[in-house]
């Protein structure tokens, strides 16, 4: 499509878009700007630049995971949904990712100093990083999973899921639940997680003790190990269903305790939680928590754009709903046996 024909659709002048696309607008109104901008994306203009850009320079977006404690990264069943669904959104922009597994706050500063990298999305930070890493930048960063504060963060209702999911198995007869985490200490949307999981038990009148709480090591042999103890003993110390922090976890959860002969369901119950590819290939398939894990990768981008256009931005923190999704790895201990 021709500058003259975009400027036939909109009902404005050729130079007025033609001025949108060479970053000429200090005498254009914002209305004006905004509308020829999202035209130029809708109807796939070549690009958009600005008067510091030149021509056919990438306009590149910085994608990044910071998960300290998981390894292979981009082969993971949430990351890889979720990187998909930011690649596919950039593209609706005319943006490019430049995609990269980092160790710390500093690499991906370094990596937003890129002369044509306009903001960034990072996934795995910790709250307290998120406020200084942004105002460090100088540049629209989107958080993802990294809690509530003074920047940008899309996220789920994982406290609302945590809750959600105690809830069922306590419906269910289970009073003795235990918690297993990848962390020692929980935070952001594990801790959420966490959080509702105890103002369950607490609604049921059942007081938390810190022996419910197992910490999976990052190391698989170890975590493997935890596993294996905490079944062994788990009968006797009364535990009849496992709330796990995530659906690989609660898979392996399962493996381990299959091989101790520890039967799930019919020994002990577990859930998972984000309802991903470990969730349907769980032997038996697990209740878990469903989130849009597309719809989160959707909003981050769409939040980046509006800061790097530089539209108002009502709420700089969105909490998607989640969704309980009941299979067979729960079993209800009120019904006699049969």
């Amino acid at each position: 499509m021709t500058i003259k024909e975009l400027a036939g659709i909109l009902n404005v002048s050729p130079t007025t878009v033609s001025n949108v696309v060479n970053g000429h607008t200090e005498k254009m109104s914002e209305e004006t700007r905004r509308k020829i901008e999202r035209a130029l994306i809708q109807y796939n203009f070549r690009k958009i630049y600005r008067s510091n850009e030149q021509p056919g320079e990438l306009k590149l977006i910085s994608v990044d995971f910071n998960l300290r404690f998981r390894k292979r990264v981009f082969i993971d069943p949430f990351c890889s949904e979720l990187l998909d669904s930011i690649c596919v959104k950039l593209q609706e922009y005319g943006r490019y990712p430049v995609c990269g597994s980092i160790k710390d706050t500093e690499e991906a500063y370094k990596k937003l100093q890129a002369r044509n990298i306009e903001g960034g999305i990072v996934v795995g930070f910790k709250p307290w990083e998120c406020e200084a890493f942004s105002n460090k930048v100088g540049k629209p960063v989107v958080f993802i999973d990294c809690g509530v504060g003074n920047y940008d963060n899309v996220g789920i209702e994982d406290y609302e899921g945590g809750k959600q999911i105690t809830k069922f198995m306590l419906n269910q007869g289970h009073r003795k639940i235990a918690f297993f985490c990848d962390r020692k200490v929980p935070v952001s949307s594990t801790l959420e997680r966490f959080q509702g999981y105890c103002a369950a038990l607490s609604e049921y009148g059942i007081s938390y003790s810190n022996e419910d709480y197992l910490y999976l090591p990052d190391d698989r042999n170890m975590m493997r190990e935890t596993l294996r103890d905490f079944a062994i003993r788990a009968k006797q110390r009364g535990y009849t269903a496992v709330f796990v922090v995530s659906d690989y976890l609660a898979n392996e959860t399962i493996r381990v305790f299959d091989a101790v002969g520890l039967c799930v369901p019919d020994d002990i119950s577990v859930t998972g939680f984000d309802d991903n590819l470990y969730a349907t290939l769980s032997i038996p398939k697990l209740t878990t928590i469903r989130q849009s894990i597309a719809e989160k990768g959707e909003q981050a981008v769409t939040l980046l754009m509006q800061r790097i256009y530089g539209e108002e931005v009502l709420v700089n923190s969105f909490r998607l709903p989640v969704e309980l999704i009941v299979r067979d790895s729960v079993k209800n201990i009120t019904l006699p046996n049969t």
